[in-house]
């Protein structure tokens, strides 16, 4: 068992090399990388240009965007988890996406990136992704499709999977919104694994909420009608008096 290559690292001995097809996140991953004084940033517009020169020059992190053509975020990781791409196989992989769906982020800690980050991006988060990645000491271990994935991952992804759906399957709940969530975890120092509700619960949620306030509607107007009615009977009192 082998800890990832940035273990123990400071954020100023970083080697990091960023893969996006947006030239304009290109900037602003780079910027910030260097306003925390990152020792070294290369940026790359595809997979294939990246893997390229890291073969050549191998750096001690990488920073990947999901979705790219004609090779993703994901098709990079699983190349660079591969045994045979040694010592890539044991780079910390970083995510940055706006797609920060449960699905998907399932999928990518799966095939064994250290974290993930859900667009848009901050620099506190970053920060304190980068930093909470360099001193993630699981170990990465051979997985039975011939990668590297991280250590006790999948376990704990299908515990919390069994989590979500007793809770899904509750009435009580209070359902958080999908950005809200994403922004609490983004401020969380520990690894984004799970950023949506169930759907049943979100359902639910909103069925009670539209539930109370049209209990409030009516409470409401019955305190409207109410006020009249005295109204009324008070004016019939003077006229008659």
């Amino acid at each position: 068992m082998t800890r990832h290559y940035a273990y123990g690292l400071d954020i100023t001995d970083l080697d990091v090399v960023v893969v996006d097809d947006s030239k304009p996140m290109q900037t602003i991953l780079r910027s910030t990388l260097l306003g925390f004084r990152v020792r070294r940033v290369r940026t790359f517009d595809s997979a294939e240009e990246a893997l390229e020169v890291m073969r050549i020059d191998p750096p001690n992190m990488v920073i990947t965007d999901w979705r790219m053509k004609p090779t993703s975020g994901v098709g990079l990781l699983r190349s660079i988890r591969q045994r045979k791409m040694a010592p890539l196989c044991f780079l910390p992989v970083v995510f940055v996406t706006a797609h920060g769906t449960r699905t998907l982020i399932d999928r990518i800690l799966r095939d064994g990136a250290q974290n993930v980050i859900i667009k848009p991006l901050s620099p506190s988060a970053l920060f304190e992704r980068l930093n909470w990645t360099l001193r993630d000491s699981r170990p990465l271990v051979l997985g039975e499709n011939g990668r590297y994935v991280v250590d006790g991952v999948a376990e704990s992804l299908d515990e919390k999977a069994r989590k979500w759906q007793q809770i899904g399957g509750g009435r009580s709940i209070v359902a958080v919104s999908p950005a809200r969530a994403a922004v609490s975890h983004q401020r969380s120092p520990a690894p984004l694994e799970d950023l949506r509700l169930p759907k049943e619960a979100i359902i639910s949620d909103t069925a009670a909420r539209t539930a109370e306030r049209g209990a409030d509607n009516t409470e409401h107007a019955k305190g409207e009608k109410t006020g009249f009615a005295k109204i009324a009977r008070v004016r019939r009192a003077n006229s008659v008096a």
